[in-house]
């Protein structure tokens, strides 16, 4: 080849090079600007979609709210209720509120059908708003002529109640499928942008190699090179401000020399102008919120120690004083022989995601609340007119009233199922942690399954058990009674259910064993039957009931205690669940042998029947029993045991109740114990002994709750407050105190709970938290400065999720806690009955 020949091919080649070098990377560049375009559009048009909804929402809440003020405007005028004026102006605040979020609905970019169901449903909401606002109107003026108008009024209503679900249900899977538009869009961009990258690459390696075998290598093409590289340098920084659409900043540190460096986003993320000067280290502890500077320090310094991987979350202040969230990601290089080199990690501006998750969060806040306080109303009055508090019901009402409060309780169970699953889901789920006899957990969870398995005719056994664990007693006792409702359930009439508990093959972990004789689980849905809303069998959800969230629940709870759940099963012969659980150190020193809590009863008679029918009897109303049959062994138990008091008969063979009595009174440790005598034989009959009070058999319910509650001191004179805004509600709660033979008031706002506590203070405060004034923190926080109330003994009765926090801000003298919906009557119950003995029995 001839030197021209060759210079002509030498400069073809780096004509050629030229143009790879600047076509491949701004090719690149433009597939990745498309590509993030095309998935910041996307992300704005679910974004608008899910906030179109969310108007929706409040629309229809508008929707009802006016419908409940007109009618409440009508019968007031009626009653002479609340003054009509006052009603009116809630209207015209509702129907401005309507009118604004319609205004607000119809400026989103929607989908053309979801668009044209707007533009449809407006006139139609406005004409009925108008309606509204003329009724409540003509209330003030002709109340006979409102009412007139209420059926036509009421039609309307009901026509737009279809309507406005269709739309929110279609808004809500128009944003799912924006949502999901998105997520494709951005994983297309993601990948078309490697492709594209990775073909760059290839081609200059193609591009280098000819080069090399044109034998380039004079300073004037090394140099034509340098100047193409600074050119593909340029472009890949063109490339990396395509990357910067997902707000992430890139960092680098280097351990021998302690040099770092930045990206430019990661500049832009902190709010400074790129590569200012100044020392890293100080320009990144400038920025970080002063709340959260220590806790990034830490980590940071942990990770450069260990050579671990970093993860935080944390906020950041830029110059302007506006508030970012970030999310934190490192990880260490390491040499040859493991040392740490070099750290690198990204951060992530997520406060629009964080914004999103706040509102999901409030949003279920507020369905926890506005669902369980009316449920709660629901089920505590229908358990008062099921348990005969407003007298004995026609045997199909009583079959009513059953089923109502049976449908309810499910209902209950519902929402509280999804509540668990989304605070699990959120990572909100906190465990209260606890030494507790397993034996203690599992004889609790059994009882309350046991009206269900004698209903099916199963019996539930356990084995015995003296392991201790460090648990959440509410929560391991939700896992349990969901595993036991399950065997129940699945098992067969005349089955039996088995429960143990004891030391597992994993050292420190307590194993617990509930095992059924039902059909079993095919060994391909072992796995699956933790998954959420589904069972082995689709048909078990229709003919045994269920959501499918209780197992699922259950593995959630014992993850959060460190722990596994699984399931084993013969196809045809039963099913084993098996959880295991953290055990206390030296559990055998903390076994459950030590004194009942305060409020045991020591129930003494030699007939046995007598015994279980008293021990049920009274723990149905929340106390504590032990259980004697014979005067020695009564001797014994208060010795050990020390109740608060004791029912004993007198005619028992060998030592008499009158030789029991004597030998208590005779005995320091119990001589003060009050004793109530329960027999057959009237006091005329006889001398009485020293007791408190004589019943005769067969004892009425009522004369024996009576004498408990006198000899205990917790008679008329205990006092409660409830707090709580909803009516209803109050009302169920004030019946159930009357019942318990405790004087109860109620207050419907924080200003006037505290102006009765300051009046006349109560002995027990029962505080909802959503108050219309002030909430429930301010009213304890207004007790704490109150000399007289800041010892008063508080129950916290809420549908709101309590946080440890939120817990330590609400403790006042004897405090406890309770979830709206979330428990029994009977649990409910034992709160009140355990917190009123410890009121009434100090001195």
């Amino acid at each position: 080849m001839t030197r021209g020949a060759s210079g002509r091919t030498l400069r073809r080649g780096l004509v050629l090079a030229a143009i790879v070098a600047v076509v491949l990377p701004l090719l690149v560049v433009t597939v990745a600007l498309a590509g993030f375009a095309d998935v910041r559009q996307a992300q704005g048009k679910a974004i608008s979609v899910l906030t179109a909804q969310q108007f929706q929402q409040d629309a229809d809440m508008m929707h009802d709210a006016i419908h409940a003020d007109v009618l409440a405007a009508a019968v007031n005028s009626r009653t002479g209720g609340e003054a009509g004026p006052t009603l009116d102006q809630r209207v015209d605040a509702h129907v401005a509120q309507l009118r604004t979020d319609l205004t607000k609905l119809e400026g989103f970019d929607l989908p053309p059908g979801l668009a044209a169901d707007v533009r449809q449903l407006r006139p139609r909401l406005e004409s009925y708003a108008d309606e509204a606002a003329a009724l409540a109107d003509l209330a003030l003026r002709s109340p006979a002529t409102a009412r007139a108008r209420l059926g036509e009024f009421e039609a309307d209503f009901r026509a737009l109640e279809q309507p406005q679900a269709s739309l929110t249900s279609r808004l809500a899977e128009a944003a799912g499928a924006e949502t999901e538009a998105a997520d494709s869009r951005q994983t297309q961009a993601v990948f078309w942008t490697a492709a594209a990258a990775t073909g760059m690459l290839l081609a200059m390696l193609v591009l280098a190699y000819f080069l090399h075998r044109l034998g380039v290598g004079n300073e004037a093409l090394l140099l034509r090179l340098r100047e193409h590289s600074e050119r593909l340098a340029r472009s890949n920084d063109e490339l990396r401000s395509a990357q910067q659409m997902a707000r992430v900043g890139s960092w680098r540190w280097e351990a021998a020399s302690g040099a770092s460096e930045w990206s430019e986003e990661l500049y832009r993320i902190l709010g400074l102008q790129p590569n200012m000067a100044g020392d890293h280290a100080e320009l990144f502890a400038g920025r970080v919120h002063p709340d959260d500077l220590r806790q990034v320090e830490r980590e940071r310094r942990a990770a450069a120690d260990s050579g671990g991987d970093i993860r935080s979350e944390y906020r950041i202040v830029r110059p302007d004083g506006v508030v970012r969230e970030v999310v934190g990601l490192g990880t260490a290089v390491r040499d040859e022989q493991g040392a740490v080199v070099r750290l690198v990690g990204t951060i992530q501006d997520v406060t629009e995601q964080r914004a999103l998750e706040r509102m999901k969060d409030e949003f279920v806040a507020v369905i926890s609340h506005e669902l369980r306080t009316p449920l709660t109303s629901i089920r505590g009055a229908l358990g008062l007119i099921a348990g005969g508090a407003a007298g004995a019901l026609p045997a199909k009402a009583q079959r009513m009233a059953d089923i109502a409060l049976h449908s309810s309780q499910r209902l209950v169970r519902l929402v509280n199922d999804i509540l668990d699953v989304e605070k699990m889901a959120a990572g909100k789920l906190e465990l209260d942690l606890d030494l507790v006899p397993a034996a203690e957990l599992v004889d609790g969870a059994i009882e309350e399954m046991r009206a269900m398995a004698d209903l099916a005719d199963v019996t539930i056994a356990a084995l015995p058990m003296d392991a201790v664990v460090l648990a959440d007693r509410d929560r391991v006792a939700q896992v349990l009674t969901n595993l036991l409702s399950n065997a129940v359930k699945f098992s067969p009439p005349g089955g039996a259910v088995l429960v143990s508990a004891g030391p597992s093959d994993t050292s420190g972990m307590a194993q617990f064993m509930i095992t059924d004789q039902g059909a079993g689980i095919p060994a391909d849905q072992l796995e699956k039957v933790f998954d959420r809303f589904t069972q082995a069998d689709g048909t078990d959800t229709r003919a045994k009931g269920g959501t499918g969230l209780g197992l699922p629940i259950c593995r959630g709870i014992v993850d959060l205690h460190g722990g596994t759940i699984r399931a084993t099963s013969d196809p045809g012969r039963g099913t084993t669940f098996t959880f295991t659980l953290p055990m206390a150190p030296h559990s055998g020193d903390h076994a459950a042998s030590g004194p009942l809590p305060v409020g045991a009863v020591l129930i003494c008679d030699d007939d046995p029947d007598v015994v279980e029918v008293l021990a049920a009897m009274l723990e149905a109303h929340g106390y504590s029993t032990l259980r004697a049959h014979s005067g020695a062994e009564a001797l014994t138990l208060a010795v050990d045991q020390a109740p608060s008091l004791v029912l004993m008969d007198l005619r028992m063979p060998g030592m008499s109740g009158w030789e029991t009595i004597a030998g208590l009174r005779a005995n320091p440790a119990t001589a003060e114990i009050p004793i109530i005598i329960l027999s057959a034989l009237a006091p005329d009959d006889m001398d009485v002994p020293a007791a408190s009070s004589w019943l005769t058999k067969p004892v009425d319910q009522h004369d024996l709750l009576a004498s408990l509650r006198r000899a205990l001191g917790a008679d008329q004179t205990t006092s409660v407050l409830v707090v709580e805004d909803d009516e209803e509600l109050g009302e169920v709660l004030r019946t159930f105190f009357i019942d318990h033979g405790v004087r109860a008031r109620v207050a419907h706002t924080g200003a006037q709970a505290l102006s009765m506590c300051r009046e006349v203070r109560p002995d027990i405060l029962v505080l909802d938290l959503g108050l219309p004034d002030i909430d429930g923190y301010a009213v304890v926080e207004a007790m704490r400065q109150d000399e007289r109330l800041r010892s008063l003994p508080l129950l916290v009765y809420t549908g709101s999720l309590l946080t440890a926090s939120d817990r330590h801000r609400l403790v006042l003298g004897e405090t406890r806690f309770a979830t709206k919906a979330g428990e029994s009557s009977t649990e409910f119950a034992a709160q009140m009955i355990s917190l009123l003995r410890k009121v009434t029995s100090r001195p």
